[in-house]
């Protein structure tokens, strides 16, 4: 009986094994012959079920589906994904290189199933309905054993015109547009993103990319609820450790605008062929790491701005460094903003050469700002009209002129020349970009005063 039943074990894994291996061949001949039956019927509705269950709240519709053996190819014709004010359509989406094997018996950990994944999604549109913006991307290629991301056609765009945008907000707020043709990361560490360690990249680089923006000034300021998060803010609030270690931009395009009547053209200021490097993007490091910033452009089309910046990366308080440089141009093309958004006109005056140094110590700016230029003469516009006429503005403006205004700044015989000196402290208020030109501009203010 012993021995009976020795004997019996064997044959039983044999018989187990012949089973299993029918099995596998059985449904790998289903796979090859009903292969779209199945994935359409059984294997979509598992998919969208499964998606539902793990997201409450949230809805997955998969479009036709398509399986290549040979190739370990997934192809689905479109992916939608919605909740209650957001939702993500894919066009086409194309997944090769997963362990499905894996995937499917829960044997290991994402990133190994991935770890020879790539993906090639078109037509990715993400739409945000209570914030009236939406994202587009005409392309997204990613490869994990490339280690890295492509996205072409990207942009972050409103929904509504801009009336209907701003009439939405009954506060003060800020429309933007930006738009990427190409953006490039490499070196993506896929592996440790999946597992949740960190956020790490070799290098992100953007060809083209223009960024819009429109303040509705004609609005309130919204009552100061939270303090803005400063650079050093943001970056401690992130808890996985973030690494990029260059990121670079070419022939960028800024244009910012305000606007003091709704509906009415708006000022404008411009930055064409931008370029910018960003060395050392962190939240982790030694006391002495920092981000440091590169940055060039023709400031409205008249003269080449020059900036170098400096932010510690450990830092406990709000402080970092600026300097920059501004080369000859004729101020009057500062008018297309300043006569709108300050209801003053350079009526004439030219720059040689300008240069500034800003030094932040826990929120105190302090620094200098010098500048050779001459025949600076302003004007005073009526914020009715837009125009000098009117008594009171003529006065006043032969006043600043005559007695406030410095029209010329050079060198003396000496070689010494009249500085402005920055002295600004923070406000509560204060968005990163806000600080460091109002404090930029109380150099520029006493710099330009007798």
């Amino acid at each position: 009986m012993k021995n009976s039943r020795s004997l019996s074990l064997p044959r039983l894994s044999a018989y187990v094994g012949v089973c299993l291996g029918a099995v596998v061949v059985a449904v790998a001949v289903l796979i090859l012959m009903f292969g779209g039956a199945i994935l359409n019927g059984y294997g979509k509705r598992k998919m969208e079920r499964a998606f539902a269950g793990a997201h409450p709240g949230y809805a997955l519709r998969i479009g036709q589906l398509d399986y290549a053996v040979g190739a370990n190819r997934l192809v689905a014709q479109s992916v939608t994904a919605s909740v209650t004010d957001s939702t993500l359509k894919i066009g086409r989406i194309s997944l090769t290189g997963v362990r499905w094997a894996r995937l499917l018996l829960g044997t290991t950990a994402l990133a190994n199933v991935l770890a020879k994944a790539s993906l090639d999604a078109t037509n990715v549109d993400v739409t945000f309905a209570k914030s009236h913006y939406g994202i587009r991307c005409a392309r997204l290629r990613a490869s994990v054993p490339g280690s890295e991301l492509i996205a072409d056609g990207t942009e972050l765009r409103p929904l509504v015109g801009d009336e209907e945008f701003f009439a939405a907000n009954v506060f003060r707020t800020t429309r933007f547009r930006v738009v990427v043709p190409e953006c490039r990361v490499s070196g993506l560490a896929y592996g440790e993103l999946l597992q949740g360690k960190s956020y790490r990249a070799e290098s992100v680089h953007c060809s083209r990319p223009s960024f819009d923006a429109l303040v509705d000034r004609d609005k309130p300021v919204e009552p100061f609820v939270k303090r803005p998060l400063m650079v050093h803010e943001a970056l401690a609030a992130i808890h996985r450790p973030l690494q990029v270690d260059s990121l670079t931009i070419t022939n960028g395009y800024l244009r910012y605008g305000e606007r003091v009547v709704a509906g009415a053209a708006p000022g404008v200021l411009t930055f064409a062929a931008v370029s910018m490097s960003v060395e050392g993007i962190a939240n982790r490091g030694e006391a002495s790491a920092a981000i440091v910033i590169r940055a060039q452009s023709d400031f409205m089309n008249a003269g080449v701005l020059k900036l170098l910046m400096t932010i510690p990366v450990t830092s406990p308080d709000f402080s970092f460094r600026y300097s920059g440089s501004l080369g000859a141009m004729d101020l009057t093309r500062l008018d297309a903003f300043l006569d709108i958004a300050e209801h003053t006109r350079i009526k004439s005056g030219s720059v040689k050469e300008a240069a500034f140094e800003v030094d932040v110590t826990v929120g105190q700016a302090r620094g200098r700002v010098r500048a050779v230029y001459r025949d600076l003469k302003i004007a005073f516009l009526d914020k009715q009209t837009g125009t000098e006429r009117g008594f009171g503005n003529r006065v006043d403006s032969f006043l600043a002129n005559a007695f406030t205004i410095r029209k010329s700044n050079a060198p003396d015989k000496s070689g010494s020349m009249k500085e402005g000196e920055v002295n600004y402290t923070r406000n509560p208020k204060d968005e990163f970009l806000q600080f460091a030109w109002f404090a930029l501009r109380t150099g520029v203010l006493d710099l330009i005063n007798r």
